[in-house]
Order: C-alpha cells, then structure tokens, then sequence
C-alpha cells in the first residue's frame, strides 16, 4: 500500500483507509458514456490507471486533502495566473488546476508521438515550398487566395533560391480524443506555440503533490525533451557560446507567466520588443554594458507585426529591420517569421492531400472536420448546417480562446450579414463540425465525475526529425462538445505512465565545465530589468514605511488606550501619505481610523494596497534577478487576501498583527537581498531604489515631526519620528534621556553609523554610483549630484539646525530638507535618463541644467 501522506507531508490523522473499499466507493456513482480515459467500456480500470488509482484510495479523504494543500501552495508560490498582475482572488485570472492527471499508456503515446512528428514534418515542408518554388500553388494543391490573401504571408520571407529552409523549430497541436475514441486535430500553433510554460509549472506543482503516485506509475519526465531543445536552439544559433532570448509581448498578456517561467526553465532572457535593436543587420540586446549580439530568438509574437519597417500593420509593435537581419541569416528566428500562414485551421481541409503529396504517407492523426469557405460549395454547405465559423489562422492560447461564431445564435440579420462577410472573405475563414469530447475523471470534492478534456502537444526539433515532449497541457471543457482546444474550465497534467521506471534524465542545470565561460560579474543586465529592480526597492521601502506609519498610529489609539502624540500630529502623519492621491470624504477625513483604513486598504495612489501591487509587478518581471526566496516572500504579500480587506470597520487587533506581519516580511526581504545577491549592477539598482526611498521618507518625517513642530521634545513628535525611522532603540543605547531634538537630528540626519539615516543612504548611493558603467573619466551627473548632497549633510551642525531663530524657526534645518527634497527625487530622474532609457549625453546635460537652474 502507498503511504498516505504525498512526500513532504505530515501523515494525516485518521482511522486505517482500505484501499479496495475505497476505491469502490470512488467508482460507485462514476458514469459511463462515451470513451473515458479510466474506464474502458465493460466499466473495468484501465491499465494505465490501475496504480494510480489505488494509491488514490490509499490515500484516503485526508490525503488527498494534503495532495491538493500541497498543490495549491506550489501553485501559488510560482505566482502561476493568466494575469500576474491581477488580484489573486479573481477567478478569471486564476490558474485552476485538477488534481487528478490523465494518465495516458506509453504504447497509445508511441502512436501519438509518430503522428505529431509526421504533422510538424509536413507542416515545414508545405512552409518551405510556399515561400520556396510555390509547387503547392501551381498544381492546385492550395488555393491561392487562401495563402496569398492571409495577413499572416510575410512576403519578404519569400525565396525561391531557398527551398530547403526550416520553418517550425517549434510546433504545438491541440489533440482531442473524440467519444468514439479517435484521436484528431483540432489545430495547429505554427506562429509562436505558446503553453509550455503553464505545462511545466502545472507538473512541478502536481508532482510534489503526489510525489509518490509520480513515482509510482513510472511518469516520463519531461526535461529530456528541454534538454534536446536546448540543444537544438544552440547548434541553430551557429555559435558555442551564442545568445539566446525569448521575446514576449505584454507584461499584462494572459500568456506572459508561460513565457516567464519557460524562459527560467531553460535560462535565456526574456525581453520585449524594446529590449532589441538593429544595427548593420544584426540584432543586439540592450544592456547597461552596452550592445550585446542576439543569436537567436524564440519568438512568442505574431510574425507577420515583427517589423514596422518592413511589415505593414505591425505600427510600434516590432522591432526595426529585423526582417532585414533575418534575411541576411545573421539572426535566426525561432519560428521563422511566415509561420503563421499554418496557423490554426489555415491547411485542415488540405492536409491530407498534402500529406501524400510531400511526404507520401496517409496522415496518422486525422484532421477534425473543417471546410474552407473560399469555396462557394462548402461555404453554402457550412451556412445550411448551421456550422460553427472562425478565422482561418486564429489562435486559441490559455486565457485569450477564439470565440467561432454560431449561426443558429443569431438573428436573421446576422446571419445574412455573416453570409455576405463571407462572400466578400470567404478565403479566410474555415467552419469546422463540432466534435463530442472523451471525458477523463476529475475529483470533485471526494467523488470521482467525469470531464471533457482536450490537450496541446509540444514538439521541437532535433537533429533531422521531431521530438514530442511527453506530456502536454491538459484543458477542460464547459460542454461535452466543441470545435477548438477547450479554455476557461481548468486544467491539467498528462503523465504518460510505463510498466517500467523511466531512464534517469540529468537536471537541465547541469553542464560540464569545458561548456561554460567562467564569469563573476553580472554586466549584461537589461536596462528595462534594471529600472524595475530600482522601482522594486522604491516601492519595497514605500510599503515598509507606510505600515511602520500605519502602526505607530494603531497601536496610539487601540492598543493600551493612551495617546501620546497628539490627534493632530496623527491627523498630519496620515495626511502627508493621503495628499499624493485624491482628497478623503470629508467623513472620513475626520476620523483617524477611517484615514487609516483609506490609507491601508483603499486602491488609491500611495495607498498600501497600491504600492503592494507595484511590488508584486516589479518583483514578477525580475524574477530571474532574485532569489526564489525573496520571490516567495512578495508573493506571500500579494496572495495574502488579509490585504484586500474592505474599507470599513477596523479591528485593532487582526491589523496591528497584519501589519507585523507585513514589515516581517519586507524586513525579510531586504535581508535576503543584503546576503544572498551578487553585488552586481541588478543588486546595486534594487539597493539604489532602496536607499533613494527611505532618504526620501526620512525628510518627509523630520520635516513634519520636527521642523513644522514649535515643540517638538514635548509633544512627542520626537519619540513617534524616532519609532518611524526604526531608530528608537539605538538612541535610547546612546542617550539616557528623553529625545531632544539635536541629539535626534544627528541620529537620523547625520550620523552615518546609522543604516537608517539620510546620511548613511548617500554614502551608500555615492558608492554605488562610482560602480556604474561610464564612459567618462569624469564624475557622472549623478555622481556629483550625490556628492552635493552628501557634502551638505556631512557640513551641517546639529545644534544650528535645531536652533530656533528670533522668529522661532529653523532656517538652517529648513534650507537642508529643502536641498534634499528636491535633490533626491531629481538624483532618481537623472538615473532613470542615465540608463533605463537609454539616454544620450545631451539628456544628461539636460538634466543638470534644469537642477542648476532650480
């Protein structure tokens, strides 16, 4: 019997579990239909799901309770989601997984594997023949409106000298296995196959969860098959040690978190379009160390927006001359750029003559049944019917589904409108039969109920042929009958299970020595990754001093029922947050709980709620710069829904230990930063972020708890400025007295032994500044800027700064604050100039003329 508890886990506390009964009771009420992947048609298990499905039972309610915790948590720890920057709570961005894989027998997936290989053959070869010599046009084996007239027929692509080009390195192809149990396609992702990424994370999340039963069924793994493609993608780069990247779209598109995490699994950079340039015909990324040569791209944008210049429609999306540096083979692009006319159900009603006419062969898995509307007959045919209509080339990623148009869904109007659209535009538009999906078993609740499912296969190649990785993305269907890859009801794992233990596979980590240039610094970081590693600090030290703010007024009002700082001060603190965003009601204004409230969990500029959710974005497009550590601990803040709470009624108690809770954690992080990251420019642009914040913050508060108070050693503005500027406990070590006023401006101002003073964080920023890249033997703008600021505070004298004048004010404190004031968010700017956006030298100058001038 399996143990009952997944690898990891405590073993619940529970009678004795009888597998047999249990496993009975699983299966009582399970119904039977058409194909189901557990049962066969007599109702017996099938062999694939004999041990599976024992050590499901074995492992009884709890266990299986303990199975999906531990799921969950991995799931929510790789901050898998089709939007990673949306609330975490929100069903339409979450990644559902289901607990129960399909399991498929290594035999049937031997079967599949030689029909997928055969399909990416043929799919390269009508590629290469279609921009090549064009055969398939000239007899008539395609119509020429149907390639000639897509948006997707990258023209300059077109070379009848090169007909042996390869076209698909890469290649998905959304399977379904129909009620009567036939396998067919239901399309193909020739453009940029997109997925992988959701299909890894899916299995790492799913394997610790049933580390055992993973282990028990013989699962193939599926790192073999990155490994191949890893070295598919470096002999394609022509070089040993060459540059390798994975190009993605939006930050906020559905499918950015499968191209992140792909692009860590295989340890290339993932950049945007703005992260390359062209220069002579060849393709460089921009980093602070200047241009570095790209030698290949994994393209997971459209082909046909690649380039504005040579590409009509693509606007600002691509990037210039690339399809010139394509051309020249200086770059290659992985999926070559023209892909895309394969794309979806584009050659579905054609495949099979293809198949016989460029390969010989009959095709192994049949096409679901699709009718190309440039051809009159059909197009009446599929409009009599009444069958479903998409795009030809549309694509239906996780997150972004296609949505084909029904025609008995619509009003007469409609559907005269729909048959005229397609008499003017048939040649791009397919109608393909709706197909009635086999079901595989999903655990609802503690039962066993039966699902439709299809699933994306990933292939790549390898040396002349195809691999297929063993394994693929799983998603569920909402009905029991559809025309596409299902999206929208959850997912699932595919293990494809053996009688035998599979071959060990090495880790993709490693690598033997003679493969790697041995290198100790970090120069080649993006200068977009630096500028969200520098808001990552910024918005880091935002939040802490926001809770430590929120806090301090906490536990004056509820925690021992005294008050000593006055309710005005407290108004003061809170407003100076609340000023950057929009005025409270004047209700709320009124009430210092009501102004916390607003300030801790309204969605509002400078909020706490806000400024959580920047740490999460930046943290999320730097995950390859941190530990999984520190990401751990941001997205444990993000996921925390403690954070959402409704603005209303505030709990003294639930919030103050909220808010420990949170300074725990950014305290965590900024230690783990401090001790465990390289002391490369990514390190120095987050501590750089830090220490431009927390200098800022520190003048906010002295300006208000000291400067703006007449007494300020009486008030207890002094004690409250002390406890937000995390030094009470240093100056009451130094000081056996009540805090006076010079004694605390040395402390947070001047002295630069005190890691939280204004003084510590420009000796800080000064050395940092000296390490940047420079092409000058000059100080850099930003150096003598910090070195002006420095040279003021290490000048100052604490006794004159708190030295009232005959009018009662400190003029000297006043001119200091002021100069740091301005000097620190400009010291920010000039950076951001300097080396996020690639600014050149006349933008510097710029910049010091304008802080001259002011």
């Amino acid at each position: 019997m399996l143990a009952s508890a997944p690898l990891g886990e405590p073993a619940p506390l529970s009678i004795a579990i009888d597998p047999e009964s249990e496993c009975r009771r699983l299966l009582r009420d399970y119904p039977r239909g058409g194909h189901d992947e557990m049962l066969a048609p007599d109702g017996t298990v099938r062999p694939a799901w004999r041990v599976f499905l024992d050590g499901l039972a074995a492992l009884g309610p709890a266990g299986r309770e303990a199975a999906q915790e531990s799921t969950r948590r991995a799931l929510r720890e790789s901050g898998i989601a089709f939007n990673v920057y949306a609330d975490p709570e929100d069903r339409r961005h979450a990644w559902r997984l289901d607990l129960l894989p399909v399991l498929l027998a290594e035999e049937e997936w031997s079967r599949i594997e030689r029909g997928l290989a055969q399909r990416a053959r043929l799919l390269d070869r009508a590629l290469a023949d279609l921009y090549g010599p064009r055969t398939l046009l000239r007899d008539g084996s395609l119509p020429p409106s149907l390639v000639l007239a897509a948006a997707e027929y990258v023209r300059p692509e077109v070379r009848p000298d090169r007909p042996d080009r390869r076209f698909l390195l890469l290649y998905a192809c959304d399977l379904a296995r129909t009620a009567e149990g036939r396998w067919v396609v239901l399309g193909d992702q020739c453009d940029a196959p997109i997925g992988n990424g959701y299909a890894l994370a899916s299995r790492v999340a799913l394997s610790h969860g049933f580390a055992e039963l993973f282990a028990a069924t013989n699962t193939r793994r599926l790192a073999g098959y990155y490994q191949r493609l890893q070295e598919t993608l470096l002999a394609a780069s022509g070089r040993d040690d060459g540059r390798i990247v994975v190009l993605a779209g939006d930050p906020e598109s559905p499918t950015w978190f499968s191209h992140a995490y792909l692009a860590r699994y295989l340890g290339y950079s993932l950049v945007q379009g703005a992260d390359l340039t062209v220069r002579d015909d060849l393709l460089y990324l921009k980093t602070l160390d200047g241009l570095q040569r790209v030698d290949l791209v994994v393209r997971k944008t459209p082909g046909h927006l690649a380039d504005p210049l040579w590409l009509p429609g693509s606007g600002l999306a691509g990037i210039s001359g690339l399809v010139q540096a394509a051309r020249s083979g200086r770059v290659l692009i992985a999926n070559r750029l023209g892909a895309g006319l394969a794309q979806g159900r584009a050659l579905a009603p054609f495949t099979a003559g293809l198949c016989r006419r460029l390969l010989g062969e009959d095709l192994l898995i049949e096409e679901a049944p699709t009718f190309w509307l440039g051809d009159p007959a059909e197009r009446r045919r599929a409009l009599e019917l009444g069958l479903p209509v998409l795009p030809a080339t549309a694509r239906n990623d996780p997150g972004a589904p296609v949505l084909p148009i029904d025609p008995t869904a619509l009003s007469t109007a409609e559907r005269a409108a729909l048959a005229e659209r397609l008499e003017r535009e048939g040649h791009r538009w397919v109608a393909q039969r709706p197909i009635a999906f086999a079901t595989t078993p999903s655990l609802d609740g503690d039962r066993l109920v039966p699902v439709p499912w299809a699933v994306r296969c990933f292939v790549a190649l390898a040396g002349e042929d195809y691999t297929v990785l063993p394994g693929g993305l799983v998603r569920l269907a909402g009905a029991p009958t559809g025309v596409a890859l299902p999206n929208g009801f959850g997912s699932k794992d595919l293990w494809i299970t053996s009688e035998r233990p599979p071959p060990p596979v090495p880790s993709l980590l490693l690598a033997s020595l003679r493969e790697v240039h041995l290198r100790r610094t970090g120069r080649d970081l993006l200068s977009r990754s630096a500028d969200n590693l520098f808001w990552l600090g910024r918005y880091a030290e935002r939040a802490e001093a926001t809770m430590r703010l929120a806090r301090s007024v906490l536990t004056r009002l509820r925690e021992d029922g005294r008050v000593d700082v006055e309710p005005a001060i407290l108004h003061r603190l809170l407003d100076l947050v609340l000023a950057k965003g929009p005025p409270p009601a004047e209700s709320d204004a009124r009430s210092l709980e009501r102004l916390v409230a607003l300030l801790l969990f309204a969605p509002r500029p400078y909020g706490l709620r806000e400024t959580l959710d920047h740490v999460h974005r930046t943290a999320t497009l730097v995950r390859d710069q941190i530990s999984h550590d520190a990401w751990r601990m941001l997205n444990a803040l993000h996921v925390d829904r403690r954070w959402r709470t409704a603005v209303g009624a505030l709990p003294a108690r639930p919030t103050l230990e909220l808010l420990d809770d949170g300074i725990r954690a950014l305290s965590a992080f900024a230690g783990t930063e401090a001790e465990n990251m390289t002391r490369n420019w990514a390190w120095r642009f987050l501590e750089m972020g830090r220490r431009i914040e927390r200098a800022i913050q520190l003048v906010d508060l002295v300006r208000l708890l000291l400067l703006e108070r007449t007494d300020p050693e009486n008030d207890g503005s002094l004690r409250l400025l002390l406890e937000l500027g995390d030094s009470f406990m240093t100056y009451r070590s130094r000081y056996l007295t009540t805090p006076l006023a010079a004694p605390v401006v040395d402390l947070l101002l001047l002295d630069e032994t005190n890691p939280r003073s204004a003084a510590f964080q420009l000796e800080e920023l000064a050395r940092h500044c000296r390490l940047l890249p420079s092409e000058t033997p000059y100080r850099t703008a930003e150096q003598r800027l910090v070195l002006e600021l420095s040279t003021a505070v290490q000048l100052a004298d604490p006794v004159r700064l708190v030295t009232p004048d005959s009018a009662g004010r400190r003029g000297e404190l006043a001119l200091l604050l002021d100069r740091l004031a301005r000097g620190l968010p400009l010291l920010s700017d000039v950076i951001g100039r300097t080396y996020f956006a690639h600014a050149e030298a006349a933008v510097t100058t710029i910049a010091l003329q304008r802080r001259e001038g002011a």
